[in-house]
């Protein structure tokens, strides 16, 4: 089953009535060497359970990248009804007993109990415990949000990396051309320099510049790299236009590598200004490529 690639970078949002809780689920996803998951909530609300389960749902649809989980709750409501009244009474009936036994005249009243509990009567609130199925709903819809949002941009990505593919292959073409004639040339060149010293001394020998020129010829013979080059920017055009369930952007990482190596050969190889020039356009053309790259699934 072929599929599109996928930037590393999107935004989902869920929600989710989980009881008397209505549940907000954001993931933001960013780029990432690896997997890296977080989840994060209210202190104490979320089960380690239920975050078990919401890493795994997200690693099944993301690969790769740094995601961050957020949950919270919206228009928290405290109703009488959702008063924890046990927990007031038993602050009340321990500030009361206080003041009489410090001889105060002043009853106790709800202001004095709501600053002895330390906050708001809000945070003594009793809130369903959050449940995997209850949150489930919400997880699932930040996912598919932040799937579509990942393939749009790979989309797009996709399509300036075929671009840039396609330039390398053309300026692989023309250092193919222009190296077929060098060795020729090179030879040339070898034979009338030394034509020239030995003008001056001793004869030349025909099988010792025969020699010479074979070795200079093999030396600066770039058909192998060439070979190379194209295989890796054929298997990269691949990958760009039809790619497996798999995250693509680790082989793609190892590929821009390989190109690269293969430029580089060719560059020290051959010391010829055209081919040099050709050589120089190809490393800026693959960086782009590169920076591009590093946004894949």
């Amino acid at each position: 089953m072929s599929a599109c690639l996928l930037s590393m970078t999107g935004f989902g949002r869920g929600t989710a009535q989980a009881g008397s809780r209505r549940l907000v689920v954001e993931i933001r996803s960013l780029n990432g060497r690896g997997s890296d998951i977080k989840v994060r909530g209210r202190e104490g609300d979320i089960p380690a359970a239920v975050e078990t389960e919401i890493v795994r749902a997200v690693r099944a649809q993301v690969a790769r990248g740094t995601v961050s989980v957020t949950i919270r709750e919206e228009g928290v409501e405290a109703p009488e009804a959702l008063i924890d009244l046990t927990i007031v009474r038993q602050a009340h009936g321990v500030l009361e007993t206080l003041r009489r036994e410090l001889g105060l005249v002043q009853p106790v009243d709800l202001q004095t109990v709501a600053a002895f509990l330390a906050g708001p009567a809000a945070r003594h609130v009793r809130r369903d415990e959050m449940t995997w199925e209850g949150v489930r709903p919400a997880v699932e819809q930040a996912l598919q949000e932040i799937r579509a949002m990942r393939a749009r941009e790979g989309a797009v990505l996709s399509a300036d990396l075929r671009q840039r593919r396609d330039r390398l292959r053309g300026l692989a073409d023309e250092i193919d051309q222009a190296a077929s004639g060098l060795p020729t040339r090179a030879a040339r060149k070898l034979e009338e320099r030394l034509t020239a010293i030995a003008a001056n001394s001793a004869a030349l020998d025909p099988a010792r510049l025969a020699q010479e020129v074979a070795l200079l010829a093999e030396k600066l013979d770039v058909s192998e790299e060439l070979v190379r080059l194209r295989t890796h920017l054929d298997h990269l055009g691949e990958l760009f236009t039809d790619v497996g369930p798999e995250a693509a952007g680790r082989k793609i990482d190892f590929l821009v590598q390989e190109v690269g190596r293969e430029i580089n050969t060719i560059g020290s190889k051959v010391q010829d200004a055209a081919i040099a020039t050709l050589v120089v356009a190809g490393k800026a053309e693959l960086e782009k490529l590169r920076e591009q790259a590093q946004n894949i699934e």
